[in-house]
């Protein structure tokens, strides 16, 4: 009995731990300061709690899991116990205590959900009777790069020095030479880059010329395949190297451990967890470094054939023209090939070939910059960005680095530290050609001053070590089984977040983890990993503590983790010197989730006791004529909102103008103010018809002195979160485009149309526009169409009228067709008319619906709506 009753128990506890995820994937939990401060506490509720059919699904999927699951042995289906995190959110939300637990949703929760599978998967022996053939583990992994090909890099397009190796790409292809200055000058980059590119060229170009600061190498690798299809094809082609790195890595761990189960979790860890996911997809020279000491690990491993000196011997030669800091791996791993048994005429064929090489290339640096130098290229101030000094620090930065450090997105490549404690003393040797070729790279990397390698996605002067990590990780796998599966879920679960998220990856040298921040958008988690950008004592405390925590965990289990993970809150705790709630992510988020309909809290919500203060760095902030700070940018969702500026005007009298305070979106100017003497500070509105994005606040120092304390921006009203996909932010949001006013009326010109006189040419068969109009007034819109279509139609709010009939029409609608916002009606409106021409501007409104066939624009067809299209109109 007594054992039927913990059977159901099992069950029912599994069956809810599946169900809460599942529930409540569409939930989010907030904590939220508001204006009432420490008297009124944060407010505390969710954003679309669950429907009863939501509830009723997930409780179903949840008992038919526990049917299915409790068949099997409970170890194996114990790990999923851990979905059940998703109810720990609840324990804020309720007390407004433990408010870390908030973090335990969404993405959170896809960590915890994957990892846990992953043990289960493992523990069920599922994956020991797979013997995969060399050319299905290629097949895979290139399979699984393409598919992830298809969500990054995202919108943003290739980053860092990507585009600018394409350029080399496009230039060889198109014009036969390195001579950069046409690409830049015509643009001819715009295929692959959406923006304005800022040249990479080197100071040391001769008058006249423009030559890349990159050795061409990797240009004249990817150079046929970009010839055939462009970017994407460079990337296949990246893909197809990264695989064969995958492959030739899997081959290499079966003959040091001879277990082929750990060859295939390690191809595994290569192929799905970060970084090497990342890098197949984009144009980096480490990538094919990476496939170079793959090839050396197998050279030196024993004894080679006259081919595999060949292959050690071309990857040498290629690595310095990929990039010069390659050379040392290059001169390693054919030295580290030589010295086995190998035929004299061989020894000097491979070094030859290398020689060669270098020599070659300082040939081609004296050609094009004038030195045969390595580093003629970047000038004569290069010395000073490289250091040896640096190395301890910067190899501390690539494994740790909160942003850009390997072990934050892949936290499975921990467990080569005790792995290569246990090659070394079941093979020494391969431990210690292991250490040394991938040391040779990390070292190299971590000598620069920018060890990050730029805006990139993390970990890349690591990449090129990757093969000799994942010799020294396979030893480690099977002894912590568990472990290794649950780090191995969380590598993947942090790749399937970034293909939905590509943001998560893009970094800029400030501190602020990306990743931490897309995880947890609410909570400031950044002192829980050590930033080395920052530096300072915290950083190398706080890696200490998470070193000390790790190996407590190898050496105890989980009572280790627990220690250590005490440890680790305590002393992020002590290094940190911010809120543990983020005011301006937390109630963005909130923002962004609101609807009102779909709010429930422990107290009610008003939107004007939230704010998001920006982030003004060094506040406050004392500005002399000419001084000019700016603060962080913010994105907001379509609304209405107060801009309190709090600051003064110093040393002034009353009504004297003095600091400047603007608010902008890249080159769109939203607002132009001044603080005045006798003001403390000034508040305005601010109505955002389209949201606004990575809008920055700047303060200019003007007549006189000024102060900045602070600035808050505070929700008025917002566009109901269902309508927002069609309150875009402008695809240009230029001052032609944006809120261009006309008889009392103001138009957004989101996107597909470019201004022609009074409005707006449709560049394409449909565009979308936003209408501001005081309500109760009707707004007219006079329209031309060059070649009318019995399809063509006007969407106005909720209304759609065909356009059937004349080329040229004009419409008085009713601005009361939009959301409210404020004292103002915003109307969402798409125009799908092949070519069309289209203006709006105010109207006294109408009683009568006329029509009229003239074609000019004195005499439209004019159709007048009051609650709805007339008949004629209607679709």
């Amino acid at each position: 009995m007594k054992a039927a009753l913990r059977a159901a128990a099992a069950g029912l506890a599994l069956a809810l731990a599946v169900a809460l995820p599942l529930a409540l994937r569409d939930t989010l939990v907030h904590v939220v300061p508001t204006s009432g401060g420490a008297a009124t506490g944060p407010w505390r509720g969710v954003t679309d709690p669950p429907t009863p059919g939501q509830i009723a699904f997930a409780a179903l999927a949840g008992l038919a899991a526990a049917l299915i699951l409790t068949r099997r042995p409970a170890p194996t289906h114990r790990p999923l116990l851990a979905l059940g995190l998703a109810a720990a959110p609840a324990v804020p939300l309720l007390t407004g205590h433990l408010v870390p637990l908030i973090a335990f949703q969404g993405p959170v929760l896809v960590l915890v959900g994957t990892a846990a599978l992953a043990v289960a998967l493992v523990r069920s022996g599922t994956l020991e009777a797979l013997r995969p053939r060399p050319g299905a583990l290629f097949l895979a992994a290139f399979a699984a790069f393409a598919l992830l090909a298809t969500r990054l890099p995202g919108p943003a397009g290739p980053q860092g020095d990507e585009p600018h190796y394409l350029a080399m790409a496009h230039s060889l292809s198109s014009d036969g030479d390195l001579d950069l200055g046409d690409e830049f000058a015509r643009r001819e980059y715009r295929s692959f880059f959406a923006g304005r590119l800022e040249a990479h060229t080197s100071p040391a170009s001769p008058a006249g010329r423009l030559y890349p600061v990159h050795t061409p190498g990797l240009a004249v690798l990817i150079l046929p395949a970009y010839a055939l299809g462009g970017y994407p094809a460079a990337r296949l082609l990246l893909s197809l190297v990264a695989a064969l790195t995958a492959v030739l890595v899997h081959r290499l761990v079966r003959d040091v451990t001879g277990r082929e189960g750990v060859a295939l979790a390690t191809w595994a860890a290569l192929v799905l967890t970060p970084p090497l996911p990342f890098y197949a997809l984009a144009i980096y020279p480490e990538t094919p470094a990476a496939l170079a000491t793959a090839v050396f690990l197998g050279t030196t491993r024993r004894d080679p054939r006259t081919l595999h000196v060949m292959a050690a011997a071309a990857a040498a030669a290629v690595l310095p023209w990929l990039h010069p800091k390659f050379l040392p791996l290059a001169v390693l791993g054919l030295v580290l090939t030589l010295v086995r048994r190998v035929s004299w005429r061989a020894r000097a064929a491979a070094a030859s070939a290398l020689v060669g090489s270098v020599a070659l290339l300082l040939v081609f640096f004296h050609a094009f910059y004038g030195r045969a130098s390595l580093s003629a290229a970047y000038g004569p101030g290069f010395a000073g960005d490289v250091s040896i000094a640096r190395i301890p620090w910067g190899v501390l930065a690539l494994l740790l680095d909160r942003q850009f450090g390997l072990l934050a997105g892949g936290p499975l490549w921990a467990l080569a530290a005790p792995g290569a404690l246990l090659l070394w003393r079941r093979r020494p040797g391969d431990a210690m050609r292991a250490l040394l070729l991938g040391g040779a790279t990390v070292a190299v990397g971590a000598s620069f001053s920018m060890w990050w390698g730029g805006a990139c996605p993390p970990a890349r002067f690591v990449v090129p070590a990757l093969p000799a990590l994942a010799v020294l990780l396979a030893p480690a796998l099977p002894v912590r089984r568990d472990a290794s599966a649950a780090l191995l879920g969380l590598g993947l679960a942090i790749v399937t977040l970034a293909a939905d998220a590509p943001r998560a990856l893009h970094n800029r040298a400030d501190g602020e983890s990306a990743l931490l921040r897309f995880l947890a958008p609410a909570l400031d988690l950044d002192p829980a990993l050590p930033s080395f950008v920052l530096g300072g004592g915290s950083a190398i405390l706080v890696a200490a503590s998470l070193a000390g925590a790790a190996a407590l965990t190898w050496a105890r289990g989980v009572r280790g983790l627990l220690f250590g993970g005490v440890a680790c809150v305590l002393v992020a705790g002590a290094v940190r010197d911010t809120p543990l709630i983020d005011r301006r992510l937390a109630t963005r988020r909130l923002l962004e989730a609101y609807d009102g309909d779909r709010v429930l809290g422990v107290s009610p919500l008003e939107l004007r006791s939230l704010a998001v203060p920006l982030e003004l760095r060094g506040a406050p902030w004392t500005l002399a004529a000419g001084d000019r700070r700016s603060s962080g940018r913010v994105d907001l969702p379509p609304g209405l909102y107060r801009v309190d500026v709090r600051g003064a005007a110093l040393d002034v009298p009353p009504g004297v103008k003095t600091t400047r305070v603007e608010l902008a979106a890249g080159p769109l100017l939203l607002e132009r103010l001044y603080l005045e003497g006798g003001r403390d500070g000034v508040a305005f509105p601010l109505l955002l018809p389209a949201g606004v994005r990575r809008m920055v606040f700047t303060a200019v120092g003007a007549q006189a002195r000024g102060r900045i304390d602070a600035v808050r921006i505070v929700p008025e009203s917002l566009v109901p979160r269902p309508l927002r996909t069609v309150f875009a932010w402008p695809h240009q949001a230029e001052e032609d485009r944006y809120r261009v006013a006309r008889d009392g009326v103001a138009v957004t010109a989101v996107d597909r149309c470019d201004p022609e006189g009074a409005g707006f040419r449709l560049a394409g068969a449909a565009a979308a526009f936003l209408v501001e109009s005081p309500p109760g007034r009707f707004v007219e819109v006079r329209l031309s169409r060059p070649d009318p279509e019995p399809q063509d139609r006007l969407e106005w709010g909720p209304q759609q009228l065909d356009l059937r009939g004349a080329a040229d029409a004009v419409l008085h609608l009713p601005a009361d067709d939009g959301v409210a916002l404020g004292g103002v009606r915003v109307v969402p409106v798409i125009l799908r008319a092949y070519g069309a021409w289209i203006t709006f501007s105010g109207s006294p409104g109408g009683t009568s619906a006329t029509e009229t066939s003239a074609a000019s624009p004195a005499a439209l067809p004019i159709v007048t709506t009051t609650s709805g299209p007339p008949d004629s109109a209607k679709r």
